[in-house]
């Protein structure tokens, strides 16, 4: 039977109740097209609500990771939402898009560590930033693919959570968790085609929770750093798939494919 007092139970479950809701709402009052269209919002709003409840309204100036990360989620959904709504404006360009996560590597970086960068952490930064924007263009290449998108975030989500939960890291752990539970009640929704386009308005914040929560880890423990790059190869799935023969390109291993880079990452958390 299940605990709703339960601190992880909660975890799940808010994520869960309010991705369905939000879901509905957008498609109640924007209507059929837009209503669809701005309804990914919901996951992101999921994903900030339940944060609120946890751990609380930021304080300012911001010196704490999940004050930071609802800073980073609250814009960034802003951002996300206005370029689904108004996908033509010109203003927000891939050039725009790579600047912000420059500045959002520095930032989380500033929390953590000294500013100005110091000499032994620029080699660091600079690769951390180069895999980000890499990641990141990735992620938006494939963002209208079927669901390879949210599949992608939802399986690296439950990387860091493995490994953050085979390194002791209970924040990153939590964190996670309700990432895992607003991305995966999306799919659901979306089972079994795609019913709910995948924007901005879930992109950039997913994809910028999965980065701040995986540069966390890496400040608290950087011998992590072997199974966070490890992870990156989930954004390859399907590129690594069209490697095989034809007869192996199946659901199931399309399925399954994410657990190796999983597995290895937990092997060397």
């Amino acid at each position: 039977m299940l605990d709703f007092n339960d601190p992880i139970i909660m975890l799940m479950l808010l994520p869960f109740l309010i991705t369905i809701i939000g879901h509905g709402l957008f498609r109640y009052f924007a209507g059929e097209g837009l209503g669809h269209t701005l309804a990914n919002s919901s996951l992101t709003i999921a994903f900030i609500i339940t944060l609120l409840l946890f751990y609380g309204f930021p304080n300012f100036p911001i010196r704490i990771n999940t004050d930071q990360l609802l800073i980073i989620c609250l814009i960034s959904l802003c951002f996300g939402f206005i370029q689904d709504r108004y996908p033509k404006i010109s203003f927000l360009s891939p050039q725009i898009h790579i600047a912000m996560m420059i500045l959002v590597v520095f930032w989380i970086y500033s929390i953590d560590a000294p500013f100005p960068v110091i000499r032994a952490n620029i080699f660091s930064l600079a690769y951390i930033t180069i895999i980000a924007i890499i990641l990141f263009l990735k992620l938006e290449d494939i963002q209208y693919n079927a669901l390879q998108a949210p599949v992608a975030l939802f399986w690296a989500a439950v990387g860091l959570y493995v490994v953050s939960k085979g390194s002791d890291i209970p924040l990153s752990e939590n964190l996670m968790m309700i990432l895992i539970a607003a991305l995966g009640t999306y799919l659901v929704l979306n089972f079994p085609s795609p019913k709910f386009p995948f924007g901005a308005s879930a992109l950039y914040p997913g994809y910028l929770i999965i980065l701040t929560v995986a540069m966390q880890m890496y400040s608290v423990e950087p011998s992590l750093a072997f199974s966070l790059l490890i992870l990156t190869a989930i954004f390859y799935t399907e590129n690594i798939i069209r490697l095989l023969p034809s007869d192996y390109a199946t659901p199931v291993i399309r399925l399954v494919m994410p657990g190796f880079p999983i597995a290895v990452a937990w092997i060397f958390s």
